[in-house]
Formats: structure tokens, sequence, C-alpha cells
């Protein structure tokens, strides 16, 4: 299927649908009967905080979420990648049209302060006047490609806009996936110099917001826990113009994220102790351990998304009290010692409070993290 949207050189960019067809009725198998995500209410308690944290998380910045709120709290304008992401998101939660003009007022307020002299110097009403250069991934050793000729981004840029605002979708997830061609469309354009990840990103939540496609908003946060992935089917669709890897990677990563949230939902509600926003979070590293089940794992992956900390205060104040709110349970001690005389422990989720479809959490593998 082609999309009309222009590479250069007279083609278009295309994707084969039918390839999707099997990963868009899993995903609508999931969200059959998850209507508490289908509301507003959802959508902003994802994206404030965790969506900003997610978002940032992607530019390689990792706030831990009390920091993050206690910037919003405050309105710290201090903290620009924190506060801009804040006023970005406020911004697409109030105002509805897509066009040149409210896209340049987001791009505004998610570059507040982070742009330096060349980028302001060269920064035309509405795009850059100059070229761009992107480094594929973290791979220094290749050279980096060019963004859209800055001549020819307004052109891009009309057919994005086009696109857009073109009524053409059948339902939720045809919604997401254009939600997602947008987000690829604009990047392989970028039509800024910097922050065009984030507002590309920010542009697909917009459009998300719009169609009242709530449940999908938390794509950013799997992105962040598959980097890698989501950088290198860019690279490749980029380069061949056929968009499929990138999409499937979306609709996958996106599935993922939703039966995590399903389940930790069902946790929190079935607990008799009342779970804060870092005890979510944990639940949501603790599902992301690929190797064992322990403390001392759960601390390696919180500092890779955190700002590090020692393994003795992650654990005291960070795991110990889902132990203590019997969130998991503690299933054996190593012989060695993590810190002072404690040993590492084993930790598994207390299948007592899970009460969830498990066909509806078949990619978790469920089994792994209760037995």
């Amino acid at each position: 299927m082609q999309v009309n949207l222009d590479r250069g050189n007279g083609y278009l960019f295309r994707y084969n649908n039918s390839y999707l067809e099997f990963y868009k009725s899993e995903l609508y198998n999931l969200l059959e009967g998850l209507d508490y995500m289908k509301t507003m209410m959802f959508a902003r308690k994802m994206m404030m905080s965790q969506e900003i944290k997610s978002n940032n998380m992607i530019e390689g910045i990792n706030d831990d979420l009390s920091m993050i709120d206690q910037v919003i709290k405050n309105r710290d304008k201090d903290s620009k990648r924190i506060i801009n992401l804040y006023h970005g998101y406020q911004y697409i939660i109030t105002h509805q049209d897509i066009n040149k003009y409210s896209l340049r007022e987001l791009y505004s307020l998610l570059s507040d302060g982070l742009l330096n002299e060349y980028s302001n110097t060269y920064m035309g009403d509405f795009y850059r006047e100059r070229p761009v250069y992107i480094l594929k991934g973290d791979r220094l050793d290749l050279e980096p490609y060019e963004g859209a000729k800055y001549e020819d981004i307004e052109y891009y840029m009309n057919k994005l806009f086009e696109y857009i605002n073109k009524c053409d979708s059948n339902d939720e997830i045809d919604d997401f996936i254009k939600s997602q061609i947008i987000h690829f469309y604009f990047v392989y354009i970028h039509p800024y110099f910097d922050v065009n990840g984030r507002c590309s990103r920010t542009l697909s939540m917009w459009y998300l917001l719009n169609k009242e496609c709530y449940p999908y908003i938390i794509f950013n946060r799997a992105i962040a826990f598959n980097q890698k992935g989501y950088e290198e089917n860019i690279i490749k669709s980029r380069n061949t113009g056929d968009m499929t890897l990138f999409l499937k990677y979306m609709l996958v990563s996106v599935e993922k994220e939703i039966e995590k949230e399903y389940l930790i939902n069902n946790i929190n509600a079935n607990s008799k102790s009342r779970l804060s926003k870092e005890d979510l979070q944990m639940l949501e590293y603790f599902l992301n351990l690929k190797g064992n089940l322990t403390i001392k794992d759960l601390v390696t992956v919180y500092n890779f998304y955190n700002p590090k900390k020692n393994i003795k205060e992650v654990s005291i104040s960070k795991i110990m009290p889902l132990i203590e709110k019997e969130i998991f349970s503690v299933t054996g001690y190593s012989k060695k010692n993590i810190y002072d005389n404690q040993p590492n422990m084993f930790i598994k989720l207390n299948e007592e409070l899970i009460s969830v479809d498990e066909r509806k959490v078949k990619n978790l593998h469920l089994d792994r993290y209760i037995k």
C-alpha cells in the first residue's frame, strides 16, 4: 500500500497492510473489554508524568518520576526538557487543529531554551533554512544522513498536513498506524535543527488525542524499553521506502506495554496497600527483567533508566516497600551479600493479587514472574 507521502525522485513511501493484519488483530483482541484505558483520564495519567519521562528517555535523559512530578508541581522553568514537554502536552490536550501554525507553536514550547545560536540564527518562520545531518542511531563510525533538503521542507510538510487531516482511517488501530506513519515521516523530513524526535512523538500523540485513541498514548514507553529496535527500523524504512517493519515494531511494542499496564493495574486494584507512582514503575521494571528475578537484577534495570544510585539505596527505598506491601514474594536467598549483611533475594509477583485474563498477557509469559 502506498502512502501519499513523497520520499523524493517521484517515489512514495509504502507499507504492506496485509502483513500487519495479524499484529492488528492481536492488539484489537487485547484491548477488547479494557474500557478503563479508553478514556481521557487514562491518557492524562500516562502523559503526566510517565510519558514525559519516556519521551525524554528516548533522547538519553533519565529523570526519575518524583523529580519530574516536583518540576511540574513547582513549574520549574530551569528544568527545560521536562517543563517544555509538560507545556507541550498541555497544548496538545487543549488544541485540536494540526497545521503549520499550531505545529510551530508546539515546537516553540518544546524547544524553548534548548536551541544553540546556530539553530536560532538559521531557523526560518516555520522550518530550518540550512542542512541538518542525523546520526544513524549510536553509530558514530557511520556517515550521518541528511534530513530533507531545506528548500523542499515546505513541500514535504504540506504533504504531511494533508495526510494528517485526511479522513482515511477505519478504526482506532488504523489510527494508531497512521499516527506512527506521521511520526516516521516527520523524522524523515527533520524540519528543525534539534528537538525533532520529541516533536515527532508529541505530534503523533496529538493525533491520537484528536482521534480519542487513548490506550496507544503509551507508545513512547514502548520505544524507551526497546530503543535499538526503534532506531534500526526507522533507518531501514528511510533507506528502503517501506515502513512495514517500523509499523510492525510499533504494533508489537505497544501491545506489550498495554499488556504490562493491564497486569500492573490489576495488581494495584487487588492490593490492600496504596501503590505510589514509583511502586508502579518498579513493577514495570520487574516485567522488563530478562534474566534472574532478583533484587540485584532489578536494581540494575532501575539504574539503567534513572540517575544511578547504589544497590542499598534502591533496595531499601524502591524494592523493600513492595515486599512489605506483599506485591513481591521472596522465594530464596543467595550465598553472597549485596550490601552490609543483606543477601541477594529471589523475588516473584504475589500470585494472589493477579486475576487477569491470561490470554491477554501471553507476550509477557506471566508464569515466569509468578512461579
